[in-house]
């Protein structure tokens, strides 16, 4: 339930009643004055919008709406328990004006983008990953991405507009923070957790879309009805954007442009990945929309056309993904072709395999990706000779391991333990 305090010139009283009625309205408190009266009244979350809508026609309302839960108890009080189980999701209106309250300074965008900007480098700098996720808690990206979404949504191109901008300040400047203290503190190569991070998944566009989707439903729940906190939600949000942004300005110092592109490209399909999965269910969950928005007049196609150029950019960056070499892959590819080593490594039993893994070191041989194939092994016929076994192995992998992709340069590691 959520509590309206409403002031209205007197002689609209048995319209208020009426309205409050046929809205579910309970514990109503009518509070006369000179030349008004004035209504404390109690509304279940998603009739706030009916409400305003029904005393549309009343001149000179004056309207507060108190943004919190509150729990009404009235007779038979044997149903106090059903009572206070009132956790509809909030009314279009509450959402739309809260997302809107919620933009906050420039001056917080930019120190809380600077601050995400140093801690994420450092953490990349000193391969330390607890503070990766310590800039996600810092990162203020979570606010424009549900703004725009819901801008979206609304059909209200002026916020769309403001949080696009919004959004690109607080990458630039996380972007810039991690360049200037490359710049300070000189950087020789990236990192072990660099590489890692640089490393694009095939499954990378459903994280945006995971965190655009639990981003906008935190928003449109009511806060007893939310088993997961905003702050919770906007580690998510952030999750898939504060590492890339920190690694843009590491590779733009070392001129690593390909670390740059798969930066870049899995920041823009988070921004547009988080901006679809919110902006549906703002729309289908929330309902908001340009028609059901009160006091505010959205424009339709503002929605349609913004949803339609996210749809396609996320079209143009998949087949970007999936037409290129291993380049935007090797994060998922490790997996696939560690499984396909040992396969074929299974298949030579003189041999007991302890490890096995492949991974791609971010260099190029011949204009391909390099792809290494590391195995250690325990001989179980110890009359073969350290070197033989590996020439064996070797051989039988060159001869067997055949690739989908011919983009990998392959070489091997081969590694021979002795009980």
């Amino acid at each position: 339930m959520r509590q309206l305090i409403l002031k209205v010139p007197q002689g609209n009283k048995e319209k208020i009643l009426n309205a409050i009625e046929e809205n579910n309205g309970k514990n109503t408190i009518t509070v006369p004055e000179e030349h008004s009266d004035v209504f404390i009244i109690f509304l279940p979350n998603n009739r706030i919008d009916k409400f305003l809508e029904s005393i549309g026609s009343v001149k000179e309302r004056e309207i507060s709406i108190i943004p919190r839960g509150v729990i009404t108890l009235y007779p038979p009080e044997s149903e106090a328990p059903d009572q206070v189980a009132d956790v509809h999701a909030k009314g279009p209106l509450e959402i739309y004006l809260g997302g809107i309250q919620s933009v906050g300074s420039m001056f917080g965008l930019f120190g809380y983008s600077l601050a995400a900007g140093i801690i994420v480098w450092i953490g990349l700098f000193t391969t330390t990953s607890f503070l990766l996720v310590a800039a996600m808690l810092v990162a203020p990206f979570a606010g424009p991405a549900m703004n725009a979404a819901l801008a979206t949504a609304a059909g209200k191109t002026a916020l769309l507009k403001s949080s696009l901008t919004r959004y690109a300040l607080a990458i630039f400047t996380g972007i810039i923070a991690s360049f200037l203290l490359s710049v300070i503190f000189p950087l020789q190569t990236l990192t072990p957790l660099m590489e890692e991070v640089s490393q694009v998944s095939k499954f990378a566009v459903f994280l945006p879309l995971i965190s655009g989707f639990a981003g906008a439903i935190n928003i449109c729940q009511s806060e007893r009805d939310s088993l997961v906190s905003g702050a919770a939600v906007g580690i998510l949000v952030a999750a898939s954007l504060a590492p890339p942004v920190g690694l843009v300005g590491v590779g733009i110092y070392l001129m690593d442009w390909q670390v740059v592109a798969s930066s870049v490209f899995r920041i823009i399909l988070q921004l547009l990945g988080i901006h679809l999965a919110a902006t549906l269910v703002f729309y289908f969950y929330g309902k908001v929309s340009p028609e059901g928005v009160r006091f505010l007049k959205g424009e339709k196609v503002t929605g349609l056309v913004t949803t339609l150029i996210v749809v396609l950019g996320i079209g143009a960056l998949m087949y970007w993904q999936f037409s290129q070499p291993p380049f935007l892959r090797k994060a998922s590819m490790n997996t696939e072709l560690t499984e396909e080593l040992n396969a074929e490594l299974k298949k030579i039993k003189y041999i007991e395999i302890l490890e096995k893994d492949v991974s791609f070191p971010n260099k190029k041989m011949d204009g391909r990706s390099i792809a290494k194939f590391h195995a250690t092994v325990l001989p179980k016929d110890t009359t073969i000779t350290a070197e033989n076994l590996k020439e064996d192995i070797i051989d039988h992998l060159k001869r067997n391991l055949h690739l989908q992709d011919k983009n990998i340069y392959k070489v091997y590691q081969i590694d021979v333990v002795k009980d």
